[in-house]
């Protein structure tokens, strides 16, 4: 798979002079759309929308320019081209709070709550957690490149998740957004590991409630992958810590391949070949391909 980056030459100029296309106002078929056409949505509340909202640009010549989000034809082709624009009507706050915001970490809810533009996935959880300063101006050259992902990739268990909301789709899709942050560039890919334990989360929760056979092995299992998570931003100090917490003896049978390969990358991590060797017989060759694609410098 490709390294997925977007690489653009930010120019208003270049944008075509054709009638702009509004942003949306249903969230819904915002969400439906950017399924369908693979996109994260860009989002906004409709209050925020009322008042003026400046952004920066980046120009050809090296310098900046300041233009309105909502008054610049250029800049909402620009924002359709690489996002699903959507403008989030106020009387749907309580629905999404109680659907699901209220129980996740204050950072997340207080994101939730602020006036600044929000990068969503399909499915409405906010990728571009890390933008917190409120009297900053929005870059939104920088915003495109570091956001405007092309989420194929994750087409198939984004919509299994999308119609069919459980433990099974929920578990899946935190899985795949590892893989997917494992290709994608360093400077995102902790808040896709953050996206991937969100799903994470909710898939823990929806465990509780299913009637599925080994429930220990697969909480167990997701536990390991979150350890996972630290090896694809270079954390082995932190994933060794955390593997410490399992011993080798409590490990389910479901499990032990898994937790040899992040035993095995956490000391290769770390330099401690005699303590990584003990691990590599257990690897298959799926999982070297992925040590190197992990360790790759």
């Amino acid at each position: 798979m490709k390294k997925i980056v977007v690489l653009i030459a930010f120019v208003l100029c270049s944008i075509n002079s054709t009638i702009a296309q509004e942003w949306l106002t249903s969230y819904t078929l915002a969400k439906k759309l950017a399924l369908v056409k693979n996109k994260m949505m860009l989002v906004i509340w409709e209050d925020a929308a009322n008042y003026s909202y400046p952004l920066l640009v980046d120009t050809k010549e090296g310098s900046q320019i300041v233009v309105e989000l909502f008054e610049s034809d250029k800049i909402k082709q620009l924002v359709w081209e690489y996002f699903v624009p959507v403008i989030i009507n106020e009387s749907n706050y309580d629905k999404l709070y109680h659907g699901g915001v209220k129980n996740r970490r204050v950072s997340y809810i207080e994101r939730f709550n602020d006036d600044k533009l929000k990068v969503m996935d399909p499915n409405g959880n906010i990728l571009n957690l890390s933008e917190r300063d409120d009297f900053s101006m929005t870059n939104m050259s920088l915003l495109i490149q570091k956001y405007a992902l092309d989420t194929s990739f994750l087409s198939n268990e984004m919509k299994q998740y999308f119609e069919h909301k459980n433990y099974a789709s929920a578990f899946r899709l935190a899985n795949k957004y590892l893989d997917f942050a494992m290709y994608a560039e360093d400077f995102v890919k902790e808040e896709l590991i953050a996206l991937s334990d969100l799903y994470m989360d909710e898939a823990t929760d929806l465990l509780k409630l299913s009637d599925i056979e080994h429930k220990e092995a697969l909480h167990q299992k997701q536990e390991l992958l979150k350890i996972e998570g630290f090896l694809i931003i270079g954390k082995f100090k932190k994933a060794r810590r955390f593997l410490k917490k399992h011993e080798t003896e409590s490990i389910d049978d479901l499990n032990q391949s898994l937790f040899s390969f992040l035993n095995y990358v956490t000391f290769r991590g770390l330099d401690d070949m005699d303590q990584a060797i003990k691990w590599r017989d257990s690897l298959s060759q799926s999982d070297l391909n992925k040590v190197e694609l992990l360790l790759k410098k």
